[in-house]
């Protein structure tokens, strides 16, 4: 974070963190990592770190979070990613330049539970940089400034958003029957494989469910 005048000069993930918290951040930080080659799609929902290189420390952190071992989904990395020091001392320079603030919500778990939310001047951060974005794409990694300030439903390439954040499905029971009903029936096995779920599940609860922009499909 640095000062251009009377404004603070932000980063992809301070904008993140000031319109969306801290689970925006992470969305970011993906979407940085998977279009730079470092975090790679292996299935639909399933990522891994494939290239270990690290040039903020929020990519760091997320990359420790998705690891270099197994798969790891969205809701995974978004959970490993709560405590770790680096996203909360985001937040903690951001209040110390007087951009968020905390906010109490009460729980019946955890009466003290504390969010961000941004300041008067915070806001102000942000609606300059709507109204004048940065002009070289290359530092926020493609898309991802777009999804820092508006969410990720805002990624231009719907496919690759689909891939990173939906719910991985999981695995079909492989039975010689069910096979051969897939077959007969000439289906696509990922798309017998959705019928399945919503089948066992059911109906719009499952579409619900599986759909994978949950909790932060909007923007600032």
């Amino acid at each position: 974070m640095t000062a251009t005048g009377t404004s603070p000069r932000l980063d992809v993930y301070e904008l993140a963190f000031l319109a969306g918290g801290a689970d925006r951040v992470v969305d970011a930080a993906l979407v940085v990592l998977v279009e730079s080659g470092r975090v790679r799609v292996h299935a639909p929902g399933e990522l891994a770190v494939v290239e270990p290189g690290r040039r903020h420390p929020l990519e760091a952190a997320v990359m420790d979070a998705v690891g270099t071992q197994g798969h790891r989904s969205i809701d995974t990395i978004r959970w490993r990613m709560a405590g770790d020091e680096r996203l909360l001392d985001l937040g903690r320079s951001l209040a110390a330049a007087g951009l968020v603030r905390r906010r109490k919500r009460l729980s019946r778990r955890n009466a003290d539970s504390a969010g961000w939310s941004p300041t008067r001047a915070g806001r102000q951060a942000l609606l300059q940089v709507l109204e004048q974005p940065p002009r070289n794409p290359a530092l926020d990694g493609g898309s991802a400034l777009q999804v820092a300030l508006h969410g990720r439903g805002a990624m231009p390439d719907r496919r690759l958003c689909s891939e990173i954040f939906e719910r991985p499905l999981p695995p079909l029971p492989r039975t010689a029957g069910m096979s051969r009903r897939i077959r007969d029936a000439g289906q696509d096995p990922a798309h017998a494989a959705f019928q399945t779920q919503h089948s066992a599940i059911g109906g719009a609860a499952t579409i619900g469910f599986l759909d994978g922009v949950g909790g932060d499909g909007g923007g600032f």
